[in-house]
């Protein structure tokens, strides 16, 4: 029995071994590629949540406001805070 491997065999396995790397890096790099655009979905998604939870407090934020200021009852600056009876 011969353990000689003919020079054309080790080439041949080289080449396979080489585009085996090409094909798994190109798997990887489509991967990545699909992970990145799902991720940056998520994100805008997330984003116009955050921006719409922003106008609802300031909306709640302005009634609340304006509620207040109908609540407080205006009293002139010329006028006494306190009746005083006579």
């Amino acid at each position: 029995m011969s353990n000689v491997v003919s020079r054309y065999d080790v080439s041949k396995l080289f080449d396979d071994m080489m585009l085996q790397m090409d094909v798994l890096e190109q798997t990887m790099a489509n991967s990545m590629k699909i992970e990145r655009e799902e991720m940056e979905e998520v994100m805008k998604d997330q984003i116009k949540r955050l921006h719409y939870t922003l106008d609802e407090v300031e909306k709640v934020m302005k009634e609340q406001k304006n509620l207040k200021l109908e609540a407080k009852p205006n009293i002139p600056y010329n006028q006494r805070a306190y009746p005083v009876s006579v």
